[in-house]
C-alpha cells in the first residue's frame, strides 16, 4: 500500500484508474478508504484517477500524530498532491473530509474543485457541550462498540456488505491509538474553517444525503454551505442516502460528480 510521508507520520492511500482528472477522496471519522469501495471504481471506469486516502489515525495510516484537526487532514491532502505531483485535482470529502478539503483548497493551488459529501464545514449547535460528551463516550473499552451502534443510525440505505464493512472498521478502531484519533477528530472545532469559507475560490459541489440524520434539515444545510463558500457552487440532494452518499447511493453520487467535473471544465 502506498503512503505519503508527512512531518509527523505516514498516511496511506490507494489508487484506482489512470488518466483523466485526479480525484482525491477522503472518508469521514471512523471510516477508511473502503468508504469509496463502490464509487472509486466507477469514477475510474469513467476515465479518472482516484486517490482514496485513509485519514491520519485510521486504516493503514499511522496513529501517533500529535493532533487530528480538519486542518491537519487538509495538510495531509496537500502533502499527497505534492508527493504525487497532482494538479487541478478534485478533492472529494465526506463528513469531516469536507472541511479538510476546504482547508486544502485554501493552502494549495493544486486543488481545482471540491465535492462535499454530506460534509461538516462548521461546528454543530452546542458544540462545546457536545465535545465534552464525546470525550466521555468514545473511550476504551466501550467507545468502539458505541461508535458501531451510532454509525448504523447514519444510513438511510445500508449497503449489502454493511455488516462485513462495520466489522472491519471496528477491528481497525481497536488497534492502539485509533479510537483516540477518532475522538480527537470528533472534538476538534471547525470554527476556523467556517470563518474562511468565503475565501474559497474553486467551484464546489455540495452533494448532501437527502435523509442525512446528522442535520435537522439537510437541504437547508446544503444551501447554507453553497451560500457561504466563495466559489461557483451547486447543490445536489442524493435521494435514498443518509450521511454516506458514496456508500449508500454510489451511482447517483458518481453521476453528480461527473456532471461537476464537466461543469468545472476538468478534462474527461
Amino acid at each position: 500500500m502506498p503512503t505519503v510521508r508527512t512531518p509527523h507520520g505516514q498516511v496511506a492511500y490507494e489508487i484506482h484508474g489512470s488518466g483523466g482528472t485526479p480525484i482525491v477522496a477522503l472518508p469521514g471519522i471512523g471510516d477508511t478508504r473502503a468508504s469509496y469501495r463502490a464509487l472509486a471504481p466507477m469514477l475510474a471506469a469513467a476515465g479518472h484517477t482516484v486517490y482514496a486516502m485513509d485519514l491520519r489515525g485510521h486504516g493503514g495510516s499511522d496513529a501517533a500524530f500529535p493532533s487530528y484537526t480538519s486542518e491537519d487532514i487538509g495538510d495531509d491532502v496537500v502533502a499527497l498532491l505534492e508527493a504525487c505531483d497532482l494538479r487541478d485535482a478534485v478533492v472529494v470529502g465526506n463528513s469531516i473530509g469536507a472541511a479538510a478539503g476546504v482547508h486544502a483548497s485554501l493552502r494549495s493551488d493544486r486543488v481545482g474543485s471540491l465535492v462535499l459529501l454530506s460534509g461538516f464545514v462548521s461546528d454543530p449547535p452546542g458544540f462545546a457541550l457536545l465535545s465534552l460528551v464525546l470525550r466521555l463516550m468514545f473511550v476504551w473499552p466501550w467507545g468502539v462498540a458505541l461508535w458501531g451502534m451510532y454509525r448504523k443510525t447514519l444510513f438511510a440505505t445500508p449497503p449489502a456488505d454493511a455488516d462485513a464493512n462495520t466489522a472491519e472498521l471496528l477491528a481497525n478502531l481497536r488497534e492502539p491509538g485509533r479510537l483516540a484519533a477518532a475522538r480527537g477528530m470528533m472534538c476538534a472545532s471547525k470554527a476556523a474553517i467556517e470563518a474562511r469559507l468565503s475565501e474559497v475560490r474553486v467551484p464546489a459541489l455540495i452533494a448532501m444525503g437527502a435523509s442525512d440524520p446528522d442535520f435537522s434539515d439537510p437541504a437547508e444545510e446544503a444551501a447554507r454551505q453553497a451560500r457561504l463558500l466563495g466559489g461557483d457552487n451547486r447543490v445536489v440532494m442524493i435521494e435514498g442516502a443518509g450521511h454516506y452518499p458514496q456508500i449508500e447511493q454510489p451511482d447517483a453520487t458518481c453521476r453528480a460528480i461527473l456532471d461537476h467535473l464537466g461543469g468545472a471544465d476538468h478534462g474527461a
